[in-house]
């Protein structure tokens, strides 16, 4: 049991590089889905904020009721994302566990 974990540990002193180059990627990977979050949740608000400009005012309610709808399909889309940004990582995760033979 000891000479296993001790030839894991020689690995990973080989593949360090390796662990950093992957650690690198998520962190991107990490970052991309963020930037897709906030563009989401800035184009969520705005929908929300003219669809209530307009539910207020004498507008068509039918035009305020649409700006409402598109907001919650950004606000649907949110999970979407997350779960989007879990898979890949995840995906990457298991390549990365199967290239250092573990």
């Amino acid at each position: 049991m000891f000479e296993k974990l001790k030839e894991r540990a020689e690995e990973l002193e080989d593949s360090g590089l390796q662990i950093h180059l992957s650690r690198k990627k998520k962190i991107m990977i990490r970052n991309r889905y963020r930037i897709i979050g906030y563009m989401n949740d800035f184009l969520l608000g705005i929908l929300y904020m003219i669809g209530s400009i307009l539910f207020m005012t004498d507008a068509e309610r039918v035009l305020a009721t649409s700006f409402f709808l598109a907001g919650s399909f950004f606000m649907i889309s949110r999970a979407f994302i997350h779960i989007a940004r879990d898979i890949h990582l995840k995906r990457f995760s298991k390549e990365d566990f199967q290239g250092n033979n573990y």
